[in-house]
């Protein structure tokens, strides 16, 4: 069967168990306190976020200080949000130390219980569990590398993180692409401001090789809901000139049917232009104007230059 697009290859069956109550037990890194938080909830085996927003009083929390990690009087502080019956606390309590150990020590940005439930007996069980680990901390974990599954993500994210590119598809019409994500996120807020939607988020980070523009080319033409592609380059360590060889070879080793408009500005900018210029590819230093260029173009769908 298909769930979400998704081809199901494995089944993984475990033991029934006699339900007696549900929660929720889970550790998010909190950028507000810049600390990990553990948070738990009697309000388990439903979507933590429902909660979050209808009930946010039956949602607990404690702040951890990295330097002494989930401290004992903090677990038990924890497990009395939850239960009564001391044993339950105590159960309650190791769990939760050992869920903030199994935290730190894969790099994770999430790791959660739900449900952590009670047997009718008193003994808790957690019997569904997820991790979120954090990707730029995986060359600590190849282990855990070894286990991701490509079919189970977009080919083009795939393509992405083996060419060295941050990719993340979405669902408008002006393909990105950007060095920085700071630049990438301010290109898209400025996409939408004018009143489009971006078709991804891509960063080719600060590298001047000419071959990522080329894959990044290759991987925003992937996609047929892109109308336009905006480039969108902030020469710092990234040299304008190596980006404009970039979207030269790639003009030459594929079929570009949808227009491309350039912002570039920062080293090598002259150069740059000049090379750009050479391929009748005009481009400009105001991000704004070439939000809206690109906008007017995608409507149009008329490629920038002339037919490619």
């Amino acid at each position: 069967m298909d769930l979400k697009g998704l081809t199901v290859g494995k089944v993984l069956l475990a033991p029934a168990v006699d339900i007696a109550s549900e929660a929720y037990a889970g550790i998010v890194v909190d950028r507000a306190s810049q600390r990990p938080v553990m948070m738990v909830s009697a309000a388990g085996g439903v979507d933590i976020e429902e909660v979050a927003r209808e009930t946010p009083e039956k949602i607990h929390k404690v702040a951890i200080d990295p330097r002494y990690g989930l401290l004992n009087h903090q677990a038990m502080e924890l497990g009395f949000a939850l239960y009564k019956d001391l044993q339950q606390v105590r159960q309650a309590a190791g769990i939760f130390r050992r869920l903030y150990t199994a935290f730190i020590a894969v790099d994770a940005s999430l790791a959660e219980i739900n449900p952590l439930i009670a047997l009718p007996d008193g003994t808790l069980e957690a019997i569904d569990a997820k991790v979120n680990v954090d990707d730029n901390a995986l060359f600590r974990h190849p282990e855990l590398a070894e286990l991701r599954d490509p079919s189970a993500e977009e080919p083009a994210e795939t393509e992405a993180r083996e060419k060295g590119l941050s990719y993340v598809k979405l669902d408008g019409s002006i393909g990105c692409i950007v060095n920085g994500a700071g630049l990438a996120m301010a290109t898209m807020d400025l996409i939408k401001y004018y009143g489009a939607e971006p078709a991804n988020f891509l960063d080719i980070g600060g590298s001047s090789n000419p071959e990522k523009v080329v894959a990044a080319m290759r991987i925003i033409l992937s996609d047929p809901n892109v109308d336009a592609i905006l480039f969108n380059i902030f020469g710092g360590i990234t040299r304008c000139d190596d980006v404009a060889n970039g979207i030269v070879q790639a003009l030459d080793q594929m079929d570009v049917e949808v227009p491309i408009v350039i912002r570039l500005t920062g080293t090598n900018e002259k150069e740059a232009l000049e090379i750009l210029e050479s391929v009748n590819l005009p481009a400009t230093n105001s991000m704004d104007e070439v939000v809206r260029k690109a906008i007017e173009l995608a409507a149009a769908k008329t490629p920038a230059g002339g037919p490619r």
